[in-house]
């Protein structure tokens, strides 16, 4: 009898083992990793302590950098320097006047001393009028054929596979799945559905509100002029105008994500919060941009974590991407 209870164990622990192995199989056995597990299992497990009803489970992405590669430049900000080159090309756009003149040749220089800021708005507001599906259909035809300049695939095949399977987990226990970016938006919901599975009503980003215009008897949709920026502070009130919750496991990577980050974990309900760090150059790319308070978060909080690429991802990328630097 002893013997079959002995075997039975065995056989437990073994399948709990290999269960276990399944999950997240991107990541390292690290204490990252268990944290996340022990998390999800804590507030989705009936009669938990610490048990969150699947309505209140929001889980937030940031994606310049969390989500996808941000490396050497964010995609949306490439794509609307492209768009400037052809709104100057078909004389929409006066090239010789800054800031578009700087966009033109992306000149970063020029741009951060002319006023990031500055230049965003001016830049977004040129694209006044335009018509909404044409600026998305725009869009996706950028990543469909803009090829990584170190990787040399397509941008939206460098999401990050540890973080495509974070967000399986969490959707297979009910958690609703956001992103959260201070990217344009119409840009973001071109085509972050084929690429990760999150909707366009699920994306917010810095977002121009739409103007509609009658035709005859057709309603279309064309872009303003006036961004609502969404970093930093602005986004717990964006998540808040927009959502209406509270989020309890948000994911980010610089300092622009900080605020919602801190607003996870200082809920009522139990929160989570990974700060991604960017400290592996020979898979990907190692800097700190502005990440200062979000360590001081993690120092902070028991329930803030923060994520070594070198150290808890066994792979950054999805297969036919290479994990080794390229030559």
């Amino acid at each position: 009898m002893q013997r079959l209870t002995f075997i039975i164990l065995c056989l437990l622990t073994f399948l709990v083992g290999f269960v276990h192995a399944q999950e997240l199989p991107s990541w390292n056995e690290t204490t990252v990793k268990q944290a996340i597990l022990d998390y999800v299992a804590a507030v989705t497990t009936p009669g938990s302590a610490d048990f969150v009803p699947q309505p209140e489970r929001l889980a937030v992405f940031d994606n310049d950098g969390t989500f996808i590669c941000e490396r050497p430049d964010y995609p949306s900000s490439l794509f609307q320097a492209g768009l400037v080159r052809s709104f100057i090309a078909d004389g929409t756009i006066d090239g010789t006047k800054m800031p578009f003149k700087a966009w033109n040749t992306f000149d970063k220089d020029a741009l951060k001393k002319y006023g990031w800021k500055e230049a965003y708005q001016e830049m977004n507001a040129a694209f006044g009028g335009m018509p909404v599906t044409a600026y998305r259909d725009s869009a996706r035809a950028f990543m469909d054929r803009y090829r990584h300049p170190r990787y040399r695939v397509p941008l939206a095949r460098l999401y990050y596979a540890p973080m495509r399977e974070l967000a399986a987990l969490l959707n297979e226990h009910g958690f609703q799945l956001w992103v959260v970016t201070g990217s344009e938006q119409d840009f973001m919901r071109s085509f972050l559905e084929d690429a990760t599975g999150v909707p366009p009503e699920h994306v917010i980003g810095s977002w121009t509100p739409a103007v509609s215009t009658q035709e005859g008897k057709e309603i279309r949709m064309v872009r303003g002029t006036v961004q609502v920026y969404n970093g930093h502070q602005a986004k717990p009130g964006n998540i808040e105008t927009r959502i209406g919750r509270r989020p309890i496991f948000v994911v980010g990577n610089s300092d622009n994500d900080q605020p919602m980050c801190r607003y996870a974990v200082t809920g009522m309900r139990l929160g989570l919060a990974l700060w991604v760090h960017h400290d592996d150059s020979e898979r990907e790319y190692k800097y700190d941009r502005g990440t200062s308070d979000m360590a001081d978060l993690v120092k902070e909080k028991d329930n803030a974590w923060r994520i070594s690429i070198a150290k808890d991802w066994k792979r950054v990328f999805q297969n036919g991407v290479l994990d080794v630097k390229s030559e």
